[in-house]
């Protein structure tokens, strides 16, 4: 896939400041990806990121929506059978009839994710068209990248839900298999039973209500990221080596992030703006999936808790979230050095993903701030470059 190019107006090299409250009401808006809304805030995006003098690429892929808008519902349904099935068998005593609907659910999801997504991902019928910006600056050879995703997806459940059903799925599966091989020597007891159960359905319920829809104006979720990038391209735009990347359908798998990551420059680092809230402290988000090694970018790291220092501003390291998936995870994979940096609290999470996902929910205070931790975080590393300091991400400085 090629990156065709759209020449934006030059710039002059007067400040610029990036107006929060007018860019959070063109972008706080229902944009599933694909949808008429999406397309609007798209060419708003196109249009600023242009006016700043960069060179604005689109690139354009195809991606199945259906596994991001119903893959974990139907994956509900699928574990909430089986565990009820379990749970009813291990009750009855029939240790045997009880393994048999876990193994099948756990053969029927490999079969699914092995087999089916490939042939989801080569289904013309079903494919829809999305377009990543890659914003480049006019002069000069960018090393670093500034990633936000624009697009916002609704949920009868909220993001703060999830996760934890994800996880006591997992759990409550591993103990009703364990209980159910106890079981073939001695019957377990059946209150056990109707608790871990009770857990097990409750889980796959949840999971069962993380259908998809375009209901949410994604105020926090990501709109605020999208125009925290903005502000930094305006910040940056004279420096040179800062790229820009806006993804289309994080919502739906990492679509965008997935289809563009083996495709951009060697960038010695790419940090991804996913969600910045008005209070609370700033997380770094590196390593992810299991076990916990892959996702590392202590350059990055250490140049935003610097900053962090700096600026006052309270600044934390961790590890991503089980079940929270981020655009800077596929661009590790595909070998770019990259962390995710979110603000906010555990309220935060409570209203990601769902209507009241708003601007009468995020006054946009916490934006001015990111966008400073981030510009000197640039700073940080332009310092740590080879001829300049101590070089990339090395020295002392690491966390």
């Amino acid at each position: 896939m090629e990156l065709s190019v759209g020449r934006g107006r030059s710039a002059d090299s007067a400040p610029v400041n990036v107006d929060v409250q007018t860019e959070l009401n063109e972008v706080a808006r229902p944009r599933l990806a694909g949808s008429d809304g999406a397309a609007r805030v798209t060419e708003h995006i196109r249009a600023s990121l242009a006016s700043l003098g960069y060179d604005v690429r689109s690139h354009h892929f195809r991606f199945n929506p259906w596994p991001g808008r119903f893959g974990v519902s139907l994956a509900g349904v699928l574990y909430t059978g089986a565990a009820f099935w379990a749970a009813s068998m291990l009750y009855a005593a029939r240790p045997y009839s009880a393994l048999a609907p876990l193994l099948l659910a756990v053969l029927l999801a490999g079969v699914v994710i092995w087999l089916g997504r490939p042939w989801l991902d080569g289904w013309d019928r079903a494919l829809r068209d999305g377009e990543n910006l890659l914003a480049m600056p006019g002069a000069g050879r960018p090393k670093y990248l500034v990633v936000a995703h624009r697009d916002s997806k609704s949920q009868p459940v909220p993001l703060a839900f999830r996760g934890p059903a994800i996880a006591a799925a997992l759990l409550t599966w591993l103990a009703l298999f364990i209980m159910a091989l106890l079981s073939i020597a001695q019957p377990v007891p059946r209150g056990l039973v109707l608790l871990v159960g009770a857990v097990a359905v409750a889980a796959g319920i949840t999971l069962v209500g993380c259908r998809v829809d375009n209901a949410s104006p994604g105020a926090l979720d990501n709109a605020s990221g999208v125009v925290t990038l903005l502000g930094i391209a305006a910040e940056q735009r004279q420096a040179g080596d800062v790229a820009f990347l806006v993804t289309d359908a994080e919502e739906l798998g990492l679509a965008g992030s997935r289809a563009i990551a083996r495709l951009l420059p060697n960038f010695i680092g790419a940090i991804n703006l996913d969600g910045i809230d008005d209070a609370g402290p700033f997380h770094l988000m590196e390593r992810f999936g299991w076990p916990r090694k892959r996702g590392r970018a202590p350059h990055l790291a250490a140049a935003l808790l610097r900053a962090g220092f700096e600026l006052k501003l309270d600044v934390r390291r961790r590890d991503a979230p089980f079940g929270i998936m981020l655009d800077h995870m596929p661009l590790v994979d595909g070998g770019t050095p990259a962390l995710s940096v979110l603000r906010g609290t555990f309220h935060s999470l409570s209203r990601v993903h769902r209507p009241a996902d708003d601007l009468a929910s995020l006054r946009g205070t916490g934006i001015e701030p990111a966008i400073r931790l981030v510009s000197r975080a640039l700073a940080v590393l332009r310092a740590q470059e080879p001829g300049r300091g101590k070089g990339r991400g090395g020295g002392k400085g690491q966390a």
